[in-house]
């Protein structure tokens, strides 16, 4: 629209002269140069919302939004040059548009009736549409071509019919059609044949009969082999680091889950910040391909701080040293020093890089002091440990020795030791390490001392915990914990205060203090020989990182199972989903004690 217009309205009036329009081009120069930037404007304003018009779509539901998303006549209502000689001609390619659109859900004659009309001022395009019947797949040829031998081909093939989503019968969609091609390729690419392809595939459609024939080719390409490792950015750590951590064997059959699995492996490593594995796929060369490498180190010594509270052992900060190549040999150190309320901690760890067959060994030395419900505690440990993590499952044999000096209140001065050996089982098979909401969690320890090896007393200890996660509705959750400890043993004297039980605080019974659930010893509460807990929780989102959540706890720790008494705790509280893990703040009350606690804690306890 030009400013003439804007000056002398919509429609040029007949008979002006040539001489009459030059003048009111020349009126028209003359108001660029009076009328105010904000005049201009608003007329500009006006005139881009003097045209607009409306869609009415008379569809079934289920395919509205697609058309809505997707029809050129929604994205140009807001095109400001728009017009009605425009809108006539989107009013004429739409139904063609929208033809396409039902095709990909498998319709392939719709009826269609298409109107537009001027009512009251308001342009207005309207869209009657019967999708009619859908299109169905009435045959699958599926062929395997290329080097494959015959006895591969019929298994791959198949796998590929097993994992092929457009069954006969199912009404023919473009997007299970883009799937099931890709599916039925991915079961070549994944091992052997990484230079597979789909040499063709087609869909022929009768819109008469309303069914639809699929056929794909497909050609596998040459067998792939691994070959040796190429790696690149090596500058602090050995390239042993790397071969320790390899699962491909030079010759060994070409596999895309042995890649992941070798570059998982060096991004838990700590040794690197990132770590991608590849292998040259040239279907001329596909003998031996290398094994390409590529890491960014981590730096080798880190320094941190940190600070906390937790109101089962109050007020904490820390300190905490790293070395990643300790002596140069790749080995990992780590100290801490934890200063707590109730506990004071200074400990070193040395951890072997993974050996070939996934095994890390370490060894440990701690010093803890503990005052906790009238109990004070002084304990040295001495441990070495060989783990293995293998999928959801993490195994771990130990060895550790362990001497304490006791203080209880009204008891004199006592001094326990042991050698234990031991062996822990734990899997996490959860949606979200930090945040899950289904899976489970499974943990089982087993110890044994004895006092012909270094011990005071012969005891075997075990403990189990479960842990289960399950979504309710829309913005619901349940999660169920269990906890059962049982220590063998003639007595509990003798036994360092780790290898017995106690309850109580926010990762066991809410509502009664930190480990305040055990055995009574003058004013004191020291460990028994058996351990139980349950715990049912409810956790409803009422946004994306909030919610609110209601429990109820039961448990307690005892020396003899005659005088095992499960106590109860239930309350409410808020949970928020932080960047560290899951914040809980509860206010619980406990039923035996009649008092109420607010409990606080961060992260997921496994």
């Amino acid at each position: 629209m030009t400013l003439s217009r804007l000056l002398f309205g919509q429609d040029r009036i007949a008979g002006f002269s040539g001489a009459a329009q030059v003048l009111s081009a020349a009126v028209a120069v003359c108001a660029l140069l009076v009328l105010p930037p904000a005049a201009l404007a608003q007329a500009s304003a006006a005139q881009t919302q003097a045209f607009s018009y409306s869609v009415e779509l008379d569809v079934p539901d289920p395919y509205r939004k697609l058309l809505q998303d997707n029809l050129e006549i929604y994205a140009s209502r807001e095109n400001p040059r728009m017009d009605a000689d425009q809108l006539r001609f989107l009013v004429g390619r739409t139904p063609d548009q929208m033809r396409a659109l039902l095709a990909t859900e498998g319709y392939y004659s719709p009826v269609i009736d298409s109107s537009l009309q001027h009512r009251q001022g308001a342009w207005i395009a309207r869209f009657v549409i019967t999708p009619g019947e859908p299109s169905r797949v009435a045959a699958v040829n599926l062929e395997l071509r290329g080097s494959i031998t015959e006895e591969e081909r019929a298994a791959r093939l198949a796998l590929m019919r097993e994992g092929w989503p457009l069954r006969e019968g199912m009404v023919f969609r473009q997007a299970q059609w883009e799937l099931a091609k890709r599916n039925a390729l991915q079961v070549l690419l994944i091992e052997r044949y990484p230079a597979a392809k789909i040499a063709s595939s087609r869909a022929t459609v009768d819109p008469q009969t309303r069914k639809a024939s699929l056929q794909v080719v497909l050609d596998s390409g040459p067998a792939f082999t691994f070959g040796t490792l190429e790696t690149s950015g090596l500058e602090r750590y050995p390239h042993s680091i790397v071969e320790r951590l390899n699962v491909i064997e030079p010759g060994s059959v070409y596999s895309q889950a042995k890649l992941l699995q070798f570059q998982a492996r060096l991004q838990d490593s700590h040794y690197f910040t990132g770590a991608t594995v590849s292998a040259d796929i040239d279907p001329a060369r596909p003998e031996r391909v290398p094994v390409k490498v590529q890491v960014v180190e981590s730096q080798s010594r880190k320094l941190g701080f940190g600070a906390g509270v937790s109101t089962d052992t109050g007020a904490r900060g820390q300190v905490e040293y790293k070395d990643l190549n300790f002596m140069d040999r790749a080995w990992r150190l780590s100290t801490l020093l934890k200063l707590e309320s109730k506990k004071q901690l200074l400990s070193g760890d040395i951890q072997l890089p993974r050996n070939p067959k996934g095994y890390t060994d370490s060894l440990s030395a701690l010093t803890e002091r503990t005052d906790i419900e009238g109990q004070k505690t002084h304990k040295y440990s001495l441990g070495a440990k060989r783990s293995r993590v293998s999928g959801n499952d993490e195994t771990a044999y130990s060895a550790q020795f362990q001497t304490e000096r006791v203080v209880v209140a009204d008891v004199p001065d006592q001094s326990n030791q042991a050698l234990v050996g031991g062996y822990a089982w734990t899997r996490r098979k959860v949606d979200n390490l930090l945040y899950p909401a289904d899976g489970y969690l499974l943990n089982a320890q087993v110890g044994a001392a004895a006092k012909a090896l270094l011990s005071d007393q012969d005891f075997v200890r075990t403990y189990a915990k479960a842990t289960y996660y399950r979504s309710v509705g829309k913005n619901g959750g349940l999660i169920l914990r269990g906890e059962l400890g049982v220590t063998l043993a003639q007595s509990r004297q003798g036994i360092p205060s780790d290898f017995l039980f106690r309850a109580g605080g926010d990762k066991s019974v809410r509502g009664y203090d930190y480990e305040s659930l055990g055995v009574k010893s003058g004013d004191a509460i020291v460990g028994g020989r058996y351990l139980g807990v349950a715990s049912a929780e409810y956790v409803h989102w009422i946004a994306p990182a909030w919610g609110a959540a209601v429990f109820y706890d039961a448990g307690n720790a005892a020396d003899d199972l005659h005088d095992f008494k499960f106590v109860q705790g239930y309350g409410a509280g808020a949970r928020w989903k932080s960047p560290v893990g899951l914040l809980k703040m509860d206010l619980a009350y406990g039923q035996e004690t009649k008092e109420t606690h607010i409990h606080f804690s961060v992260g997921i306890s496994f």
